[in-house]
């Protein structure tokens, strides 16, 4: 089935109709109103039409009656609510579009018939996508978060997709949605190994067009063609398939003229067919968009042009086959899903999918009789094999004494099992709905993220659901009838909560339970909800895990106090940077009044009976002019850093600008030298830093005091891991930050050559409220905030490299061109 990269509103089919398409009724009709009847019956009215070919009939006789004792047998005998000895084995469909395109339809309904057909061990489950509407990655990941949420607890035993948009999205998710699940294909254009390359326990069918056997037959049919006028859209999967088209066709070069249809508005493409001459025919490929990007369904398409035509149109696509379309050598929906259910069962069976190699999709030669009549073409003349549909036939006519016995015996039989009948059909209407209310609470509450557990007011279990068996490790069947108490321990203490919300007919919420799991604190919130229905007493107990709930809630607690610290910080930054500017003019005034050579400093100093240079020289003697140079070199270094803490605490609301890495990597290392949080437990002054930046790196758009504060949780990261640590070489703690250019843009590093992490710990080291520390002296944040700082706010990416006692590097990356 083509892809398309074009998001188009389908409409809902139209009721179906046996009338043909009248000429001109592209202007004043709704052509998917008409014609719709040859379509649909084309393909899915084949097994009707075997069943009523001449020589079946003769043994319908006897077989409606060993039918009948059969059917007097299982009335008595079989229980109608009985249900299947073993669980059923799950397979899921997911097709790439919905189920009102006559291919998905088809293609769905063959799955089913031939994998899972009613009485069978197999429950299909069918998902469809929208990707004719949408098909970008950010739908692709909510649709696998759907599948997440709604299959966490389910296991299919085989995946089946249709068409390429299903494929890709298994390509990419099925490793982390359903892992090692054998997956079968159809319906893909262009296959090539490469498709599902890395992919293990794939095969299925391809889809294969045959344009030329059609075009091949075409010219024999119709002598006298000169011109095959072929229909194809110009979308990017039409244009492939166009390429595809005139590749095969490529043969009839030098026998017949090849034209192509320009893109033009639909109504301009009528009008282009309705003017053709009798010399031509019409092959239509795959059409569904115009130049004005005027979008219809394949269908609707394929009846306007057929109804336009004066000539004969033959199709490739067995959608396209109603109305006025003679036919051609086809694919099918239904050959596509055949094809893919056997496949299925055969894997099922526990056959290696390896082992089954992908088919190529087969062609079947179907013809319309109206067509085949309206043009002369005499059937003796198709292909082997070809299948006529919309074939008129009487039965009653060519077979009129077999019915008369036939309606003579079955009045006979009616008027015996008349009230057998009425019981069948009621027992038969209370199964299918005991049935489907079954799976439709098996499935709501398996479904469910929550543990359900129903409890009599005695404390028995009543009910039991996946994700309690999971919790505890005890399937329903042993669970049910039990104990609270014996099965599920933790829940015991909920049962006087039971008794309370039986009392009082609402809902009760428990208190929060707590417990570890791998060491993790997890929390959980429990709710009784009282049931008192149709005669049975008790309650359903609900526990929700909400640890991501606290988690967020600590981290929002956590946020607030570090945007309070760092308000507090900015204050006092700017307080002290007053008074600090009063003691380095004061400094300087004082250096400028001992200065040589000033008027007014001679003056002063021949006032007092000496001179400027006696007094220099005795301040110089008694290292007063040192112990000045040092205040002022101290309250240029105090007023840089105070700069510093202002700037990295200012939180900037511009855009990104273009800024130098050296000058970013030097106030980071300056911020850090002068950290007491740093110096509390060692001291980075202490530790040996080495910087290599290029002087004609190029400049990244990024916000500075983002990237200032990555570079200083980073350098925080590194000292606090050679705090106490001395390198097994003798060399001393380094750490080092490196820029350079690469292909995508500026790769910062941080290196340091302390105690490295172990696997586990570097599979972490990016998780929120992940530690190593102690508690009490690490949130778990800094690395976190540093990575969504990089890889969400600026586009780039963020990776660490490390190995017991190998040290730890950071890298991270900024686009030239800035975040979007």
């Amino acid at each position: 089935m083509p892809a398309s990269r074009h998001a188009q509103p389908w409409r809902s089919q139209s009721s179906e109709s046996d009338t043909d398409v009248p000429p001109g009724c592209e202007e004043d009709c709704d052509p998917a109103l008409a014609g719709t009847t040859a379509a649909t019956a084309s393909i899915t009215a084949r097994a009707a039409s075997r069943k009523s070919r001449p020589g079946t009939l003769r043994w319908l006789f006897p077989a409606l009656l060993l039918g009948g004792c059969a059917l007097l047998g299982a009335i008595t005998f079989a229980d109608p609510y009985a249900l299947p000895a073993t669980p059923p084995v799950q397979a899921l469909l997911i097709n790439s579009y919905d189920q009102r395109m006559r291919w998905v339809h088809g293609l769905t309904a063959e799955v089913e018939a031939e994998l899972a057909p009613p009485g069978g061990n197999v429950l299909l489950r069918v998902e469809n996508m929208d990707t004719k509407a949408v098909h970008n990655d950010a739908y692709f990941a909510a649709y696998a978060a759907m599948l997440r949420a709604k299959y966490a607890t389910v296991r299919p035993a085989v995946l089946l997709c249709s068409d390429d948009h299903a494929l890709n999205f298994l390509r990419r998710y099925r490793d982390t949605l359903f892992p090692g699940v054998p997956v079968v294909f159809g319906g893909t254009n262009n296959f090539t190994p490469t498709r599902v390359q890395g992919m293990s326990g794939v095969t299925g069918v391809t889809e294969e067009h045959y344009p030329y056997e059609t075009a091949q037959f075409l010219l024999r049919a119709h002598t006298g063609i000169e011109e095959i006028f072929v229909i194809n859209d110009y979308t990017e999967s039409g244009r492939s398939t166009a390429a595809e088209l005139a590749e095969a066709l490529r043969p009839l070069e030098g026998r017949v003229r090849l034209r192509w249809n320009s893109d033009v508005p639909m109504d301009d493409l009528l009008r282009q067919v309705a003017a053709l001459g009798p010399e031509t025919a019409v092959l239509l490929g795959v059409y569904y968009s115009d130049a004005s990007e005027r979008m219809v369904t394949y269908e609707e398409a394929g009846l306007r042009i057929a109804a336009a035509a004066r000539v004969p149109v033959y199709c490739i696509m067995g959608f396209n086959l109603g109305g006025r379309v003679v036919g051609g050598k086809l694919v099918t929906g239904q050959s596509q899903g055949r094809i893919m259910a056997e496949m299925g069962r055969r894997i099922l069976a526990g056959e290696d999918p390896a082992s089954i190699p992908v088919r190529r999709g087969p062609g079947e030669f179907i013809f319309d009789y109206t067509q085949l009549r309206r043009w002369r073409i005499n059937e003796g003349s198709l292909p082997p094999g070809s299948e006529v549909v919309e074939r008129p036939f009487s039965v009653y006519r060519a077979y009129s004494r077999e019915i008369h016995v036939i309606i003579a015996f079955v009045t006979a039989m009616l008027a015996t099992i008349a009230a057998l009948v009425v019981v069948m059909r009621r027992r038969a209407r209370t199964e299918a709905e005991l049935r489907k209310l079954r799976n439709l609470l098996a499935n709501i509450l398996d479904s469910m993220p929550s543990v359900v557990v129903g409890v009599s007011p005695e404390g028995r279990i009543i009910q039991w659901n996946r994700q309690a068996a999971l919790m505890t490790g005890v399937e329903p069947p042993a669970a049910l009838g039990r104990s609270l108490e014996d099965v599920f321990p933790r829940l015991a203490p909920q049962l006087p909560s039971v008794r309370e919300a039986l009392a009082r007919q609402t809902p009760v919420h428990g208190e929060r339970l707590t417990r570890t799991d791998n060491g993790m604190l997890l929390y959980e919130d429990v709710t009784v909800f009282p049931l008192a229905a149709n005669g049975m007493e008790g309650a359903v107990i609900r526990l929700d895990d909400v640890t991501e709930r606290e988690r967020v809630r600590e981290m929002m607690i956590q946020t607030e106090r570090m945007l309070s610290v760092g308000g507090l910080a900015a204050g006092m930054a700017h307080e002290i940077n007053n008074p600090l500017g009063g003691i380095l003019q004061a400094v300087q005034n004082v250096l400028r009044r001992i200065e040589p050579g000033r008027a007014a400093n001679d003056d002063a100093a021949r006032a007092v009976g000496c001179t400027v240079e006696q007094v220099h020289d005795y301040l110089e003697r008694r290292g007063v002019l040192r112990m000045a140079a040092g205040v002022r070199e101290a309250g240029l270094r105090a007023a840089r850093i105070v700069a510093n803490m202002l700037n990295f605490s200012r939180r900037s609301t511009s855009s990104h600008m273009e800024c130098d890495i050296g000058a970013l990597v030097a106030t980071a290392v300056d911020l850090a030298d002068n950290d007491y949080s740093f110096r509390k437990n060692h001291d980075f002054r202490r530790l040996r830093v080495d910087i290599h930046i290029p002087p004609d790196l190029p400049r990244p758009a990024c916000l500075a005091t983002e990237v200032e504060q990555v570079l200083l949780n980073l350098l925080r990261n590194a000292a606090q891991a050679l705090a106490g640590f001395s390198p097994p070489d003798g060399a001393p703690p380094i750490i080092t930050i490196r820029a350079e250019h690469c292909p995508d843009g500026v790769a910062v590093s941080v290196t340091d050559n302390g105690p490295g992490m172990p696997p586990e710990v570097r599979a972490r080291v990016f998780d929120p409220f992940y530690t190593t520390r102690p508690p009490g002296e690490g949130t778990g944040l800094g690395l976190s905030v540093a990575f969504f700082i990089i890889t969400q706010n600026h586009k780039g990416t963020f990776t660490v490299v490390s190995e017991p006692g190998q040290g730890a590097t950071f890298t991270f990356t900024l686009p030239l061109g800035g975040a979007s």
